[in-house]
Order: C-alpha cells, then sequence, then structure tokens
C-alpha cells in the first residue's frame, strides 16, 4: 500500500469513528484553570506568560526565513510555507494570550485560530519534506485555509470534530511518510521532538488541576505551554540546520 492509499484509508477511519462519536461540544469547565494566580495585575497570570515559550520560536523562525530569502537558500514555495508557520506561531502565542486573561468560549476561539494555521502550516511542511513538494505548494493556501474552517465550524455548529480531525493530521502523516514517503533533507529530527512535545503537552492539559495540586507552584496548562513551545522550538531549529540531499525533478 503506497502512502496516499494509507493516508486514505486512516483518515476515512477517522471520519467514520467521529460520525459514530457524534458532536463534540466544548466543555465549559475547561476554562476553569487550576492556577488563577494573579501576579502584577495580570489574571491567571502563568497561564498567560508561559505563551512567550511559544512565540519565541516564531520570531527567530522568521528572522532566519528573512536571512534564507536574501540569500536564496530555498525556493519562495518552501519560504511561504515556512513563513505561514512561523507566523501563526505568533498569532497562536496573540490569541493563547487574550484567551487566558479571559477564559471563554469567544476569547479560545482565537486561541485555535491562531493554532490552526500552525497545524495547516505543518501538513503542508511534512508533504513538502517527504513526499512531493510540487503538491505542497499547489495545496499549501488551501490546507491552511481548510484548517482554519475547521474551527469557524465549532462555533456555528457547536461541535469540535472537524478540528480534531485537523488537529491529528501530522500525527497520521508522519509515520505514512517515514516508511513509505522520500525524504528531501538531512534531518528530520524535529519533527520526532516536536510531536513528541505536542503529546506531552496534551498530558500536561488533562492533568492540569493534579500537577498543580503536587507542585503547588506550576500547573499543567503552564507546562502544557512549555511544551508545545519546545516542540515548535525543535521544528524551527530542524527547519534552520537541515541540508538538502536529493533534488525531485521539476
Amino acid at each position: 500500500m503506497d502512502a496516499k492509499r494509507l493516508y486514505f484509508a486512516a483518515l476515512f477511519a477517522f471520519i467514520i469513528v467521529a460520525l459514530f462519536y457524534g458532536p463534540i461540544s466544548q466543555p465549559q469547565e475547561y476554562h476553569d484553570f487550576a492556577d488563577d494566580r494573579e501576579i502584577l495585575g495580570i489574571p491567571n497570570a502563568l497561564d498567560v506568560m508561559s505563551n512567550l515559550a511559544i512565540i519565541y520560536p516564531g520570531v527567530v523562525g522568521l528572522a532566519f526565513v528573512h536571512e534564507s530569502r536574501k540569500l536564496s537558500k530555498v525556493s519562495e514555495d518552501e519560504i511561504s510555507i515556512q513563513i505561514t508557520l512561523f507566523s501563526g506561531m505568533i498569532l497562536t502565542f496573540a490569541g493563547s494570550v487574550w484567551f487566558h486573561l479571559d477564559p471563554t468560549d469567544s476569547t479560545m476561539l482565537w486561541d485555535r485560530l491562531g493554532m490552526s494555521v500552525v497545524i495547516g502550516s505543518c501538513i503542508s511542511l511534512l508533504i513538502h519534506d517527504m513526499w512531493d513538494r510540487n503538491l505542497a505548494a499547489k495545496i499549501h493556501l488551501p490546507i491552511v485555509i481548510a484548517s482554519i474552517l475547521s474551527v469557524l465550524w465549532w462555533p456555528v455548529f457547536d461541535d469540535l470534530r472537524v478540528y480534531f480531525i485537523v488537529k491529528h493530521h501530522p500525527f497520521i502523516l508522519f509515520p505514512i511518510f517515514l516508511f513509505f514517503g522520500h525524504r528531501i533533507y538531512d534531518k528530520i529530527s524535529g519533527y520526532y521532538w516536536g510531536l513528541s512535545m505536542f503529546l506531552l503537552a496534551t498530558m500536561f492539559e488533562f492533568a492540569d488541576q493534579q500537577i498543580f495540586e503536587i507542585t503547588g507552584i506550576i500547573s499543567g496548562h503552564t507546562l502544557k505551554h512549555i511544551s508545545a513551545g519546545m516542540g515548535l522550538w525543535f521544528l524551527m531549529i530542524m527547519i534552520r540546520d537541515r541540508k538538502l540531499i536529493s533534488v525531485e525533478e521539476e
């Protein structure tokens, strides 16, 4: 079975499970974070300030892309994917800060919109690096738009299923491309570390209260932001340091 067939089989399985599971609403208790301490007049201070871990790789990444463009190190199509990815990190920072200053569904929408740009860009980057870079150039913008629409589906239909399917796409694509795709760069460690840190961030998110009760200092949600930021940092470092090992025919 080739990568395309395996991908569509996995996607079909996800969709079938989602259809049988039924609509997923946003639990309102999610907004009751364990650490609501105010520091320097900032409510939910550590959950707000820990987002600095997310903006940092975005800013450094954009600076690197600017230098790469001046040196003509990579194609404009790849530059576009990278700009969207690193800009999405900055948008995620802004949305998450706003959300944690006033945790509600309406502010969470902006948090997820930023994340959807990062997710869509990661999907495009995986296709570019490990499958077909010409295809990635053609479908990058539609992928990002579809990712954004998956978030907008939620407030309209009170259903998170579409967003969850998109959110988990990198976890579907990476193992498929790892075994059935073909690499054009010498480094893929950023994908391993990035996805691992995102999984760890999810675990911290679910253990928000328990971790805060154990430590008395830091909550699971704060650690979630730090772990996610580390995952994005590993991804940025990989993009910055890797070298081309093969060139696909145009």
